[in-house]
C-alpha cells in the first residue's frame, strides 16, 4: 500500500498549518490510515486537526484533500465510508464559508481538487458496499458546479438501488427542474411506505410541491423509518403540521418507551406560543405512560410555564420518584411557585443531595436539548419568592459552607429577588464583603435599604478602599443612609471597563443628585451609536433619563436595543429595555405598535435554545404587556 503515500514526502508539511499549529504530524496520520489497526484513530486525529470545526480551509486541509480522494477511491484502504464523510465536510465547507475565507488560496485549491475528482467520485456510486455508495452521495450533492451531472447520475442508478432513499433525497438537495420533474412523475401514491422520502425531496426543491400536512400523513408507515425530529426540520416553520407532528412524537414516546422523540415537542413550543398551550394537555396525559419517559415529559411540562400549572397535582405525585424524574417534578412545581417543591429545593441547597447545580446551560435556539439542559439552583429558586422564608435558611447555610464564585453569583441573584425576605441573610452578606466578590453582596444590601443598617460599618470600610467593590459599597450606603456623597466621590463611574453597567444603573438611582454626570453620559452615547443595543448603552441611556427627566436620548437607545423584536428575536438586553419603557411611561408612546405586536404575535422572540428560550419569551411578553399599559394609559 506504499503507493498510496506517493507524493506525501514531497510536501513540506512543517510549512503548512492546521487547527493546532504546524502540520508536520499529517504524514504520520496518513500512513496510519492505510493500516486497519490504526486507521480509525488516525482519521479522527486528522479530522480534528485539518477540518476541525469548519469555517475555513487550513493550508494543510487543502494539501490533504487529494490524498483523501485517493484513499476513498482505492478498495484496499480501510474505513472508506468515514473518509468520504470527511470529504463531504470539505465539500460542504465551500457552500458554508463566507468571504474572504471562501476566496482564500487554500479554499480554492481544496475545491479544485474535489471538482477534478468528480468522475472518480461518481464511480463510487457503483461500489458493491452500500455504505460507500451512500457516503459518496453526501460528497456529490455539495458539488453544485456539477449539479446537472449529479442529478443525471443519481436518476440513472435509482432503479437498480435496493434502498434508493438517500439518492432520492439527494435529488431534492441538488434541486433543479430535471430533478423536480422526475420526482413529480415518480412519487408513490398515499399508503406507499416510500412516499415520505419522495415528498420530502420534492419539498426541498419547492415547498409548493408537497404540503407539510402530506408529509405528516405519510410519516406513520414510512420506510425507511425516520425520526420525528428529522421530519420536523424538513417541515420547517409551519405551526399546524409541526404541532400535529409533536403530538405524534408524544404518542410514539409512550408506545416505544423512548423519550428522544420528545425533543420535537420542545422545538415546537420554542417556536410558537400557542403550540405550548395546545400541547400541555397531551404532555400531562403522557404522565400516565411508561416511567421511562416521565423525566422528559416533566422537563417539557416545566418548560410550558403557566400552561402546565393545571396539572400540578399530577406532577406532585412524582416528586418522590428517584433520579431525574423526581428532580424534574420538583422543578416544574418550582416554576409554578408551588410550595410542594420547597423541601426538595431546600435539601438541594444544603447538598442533601444537590440536584440543582450552581451553573446553567446556554446554547443557541436552533435545537431543543432534553437531557443536558437542567435548570440551575437560581433558576429554580427565583419563581419561589412567595416561599422565601422557607428557603432563605438553606441559602444562608450554602453561603456559609460554599465560598465559590458561582454560588455567590447565583444566590445573591435569588436574595435580590426575594427583597425584604432576604434580610435574615444579613450576616452572610456582610461576611461576603470581605471576599473576592463584595459587589455581589452590595447589590443585595443596597436593595434592602435602611433595613440593612447593621452592615454599615463593613460597607464603609469597603467603600473607602481601592478595591473593585468600593463603588458598589458606596452605592449600598446611599441606599441605606440616603447620603450620596461617598458614591459620587468615586472616579470613573462611567468607565464601563473599570466599572460594569451595574455601576451606571446605580448612578441612575441618585436621580438629579448625579446631574454632573449627565454630560459625560451624553458624550459616551454620542461617541459610538453602534453600541446602543448593549447592556452598557441601555444603562447609560436610562440613567440619563432618571437624572435629567428628559427621555429623548434614552428612547433612541431603547429603540436600538429593541430593534431585534421587529425580526422576531430578542437580545439579552431586550428585556431590560422593556423594563425601562415601563418606567418612562407615556413619553414612550411611540413604541406602542411594537409592544402591541410583541404581546399579540404567536411566534416567540428567541435568543436561547431549550426551555430557557421559552422562559425568556414568556418574560419578554409579560414585560411588553406591562410596558404597553404604561405607555398608553
Amino acid at each position: 500500500m506504499a503507493e498510496l503515500l506517493d507524493g506525501v514526502s514531497e510536501i513540506d508539511w512543517s510549512a503548512l498549518d492546521h487547527a493546532y499549529g504546524s502540520a508536520e504530524d499529517v504524514p504520520r496520520w496518513l500512513a496510519a490510515m492505510t493500516d486497519p489497526a490504526t486507521s480509525g484513530g488516525a482519521l479522527g486525529d486528522l479530522d480534528a486537526a485539518v477540518y476541525h470545526q469548519g469555517g475555513e480551509v487550513y493550508s494543510a486541509g487543502a494539501a490533504v484533500v487529494p490524498f483523501l480522494i485517493r484513499f476513498a477511491t482505492d478498495p484496499a484502504v480501510p474505513g472508506r465510508p468515514d473518509i468520504l464523510d470527511l470529504l463531504s465536510c470539505f465539500a460542504a465547507l465551500h457552500n458554508e464559508m463566507r468571504e474572504p475565507w471562501k476566496s482564500e488560496p487554500a479554499a480554492q485549491t481544496c475545491r479544485a481538487a474535489l471538482l477534478a475528482a468528480f468522475d472518480r467520485l461518481v464511480g463510487l456510486l457503483d461500489e458493491p458496499d452500500p455504505a460507500i455508495r451512500h457516503s459518496v452521495v453526501e460528497v456529490l450533492v455539495e458539488l453544485g458546479e456539477r449539479a446537472h451531472d449529479v442529478v443525471h447520475e443519481l436518476i440513472r442508478r435509482i432503479p437498480g438501488e435496493a434502498d434508493p432513499a438517500d439518492y432520492v433525497l439527494a435529488l431534492g438537495t441538488v434541486g433543479g427542474s430535471v430533478a423536480a420533474a422526475w420526482l413529480a412523475d415518480n412519487t408513490p401514491p398515499p399508503g406507499d411506505p416510500r412516499r415520505l422520502t419522495y415528498l420530502v425531496a420534492a419539498r426541498r426543491i419547492s415547498r409548493a410541491a408537497a404540503r407539510a400536512e402530506e408529509l405528516v400523513a405519510a410519516y406513520a408507515n414510512a420506510s425507511p423509518e425516520r425520526t420525528v425530529n428529522w421530519l420536523g426540520r424538513e417541515i420547517g416553520f409551519d405551526r399546524v403540521p409541526r404541532t400535529a407532528l409533536a403530538r405524534t412524537a408524544i404518542g410514539q414516546a409512550v408506545r416505544t418507551r423512548e423519550p428522544g422523540e420528545l425533543a420535537e415537542v420542545g422545538a415546537v413550543m420554542l417556536r410558537w406560543r400557542s403550540a405550548t398551550a395546545e400541547l400541555a394537555p397531551d404532555l400531562a396525559a403522557a404522565l400516565d405512560g411508561p416511567p421511562a419517559i416521565h423525566a422528559a415529559v416533566l422537563h417539557l411540562l416545566a418548560a410550558t410555564g403557566d400552561a402546565g400549572r393545571p396539572w400540578s397535582d399530577a406532577v406532585a405525585t412524582l416528586i418522590d420518584e428517584p433520579g431525574r424524574t423526581g428532580t424534574m417534578a420538583a422543578w416544574a412545581l418550582a416554576r409554578w411557585g408551588d410550595s410542594r417543591a420547597v423541601p426538595v429545593v431546600a435539601r438541594s441547597l444544603r447538598r442533601d443531595p444537590e440536584v440543582f447545580r450552581m451553573g446553567s446551560t446556554h446554547y443557541p435556539e436552533d435545537f431543543y436539548w432534553l437531557d443536558g439542559d437542567d435548570p440551575s439552583a437560581a433558576d429554580v429558586c427565583l419563581p419561589m419568592a412567595a416561599h422565601a422564608a422557607e428557603l432563605v435558611p438553606a441559602i444562608r447555610w450554602r453561603l456559609r459552607n460554599d465560598g465559590a464564585t458561582p454560588t455567590a453569583y447565583h444566590l445573591t441573584q435569588v436574595l435580590s429577588a426575594f427583597e425584604a425576605a432576604a434580610l435574615p441573610a444579613l450576616p452572610e452578606l456582610t461576611r461576603m464583603l470581605g471576599s473576592d466578590h463584595p459587589q455581589l453582596a452590595c447589590t443585595v444590601l443596597g436593595g434592602l435599604g435602611p433595613a440593612a443598617a447593621d452592615a454599615r460599618p463593613a460597607l464603609t470600610a469597603v467603600a473607602r478602599s481601592d478595591g473593585r467593590g468600593a463603588a458598589a459599597a458606596a452605592w449600598a450606603l446611599f441606599r441605606i443612609t440616603g447620603d450620596p456623597d461617598p458614591f459620587l466621590a468615586h472616579e470613573g463611574l462611567l468607565d464601563t471597563e473599570r466599572h460594569s453597567g451595574q455601576a451606571v444603573r446605580q448612578l441612575g438611582d441618585l436621580g438629579p443628585l448625579a446631574a454632573r454626570y449627565a454630560p459625560g453620559i451624553e458624550r459616551r452615547l454620542a461617541a459610538d451609536p453602534q453600541q446602543h443595543p448593549t447592556w452598557n448603552s441601555v444603562e447609560l441611556g436610562f440613567a440619563h433619563y432618571r437624572i435629567t427627566g428628559d427621555p429623548t436620548l434614552c428612547l433612541d437607545v431603547l429603540g436600538a436595543a429593541l430593534e431585534s423584536l421587529r425580526h422576531d428575536r430578542q437580545l439579552p438586553v431586550s428585556r431590560r429595555a422593556l423594563q425601562c419603557l415601563s418606567s418612562i411611561g407615556r413619553a414612550a408612546a411611540g413604541f406602542a405598535p411594537l409592544l402591541r405586536e410583541a404581546v399579540e404575535q404567536d411566534e416567540r422572540f428567541i435568543h436561547s435554545g431549550g426551555w430557557r428560550g421559552i422562559a425568556e419569551d414568556d418574560e419578554a411578553r409579560g414585560l411588553a404587556t406591562a410596558a404597553l399599559s404604561a405607555v398608553t394609559t
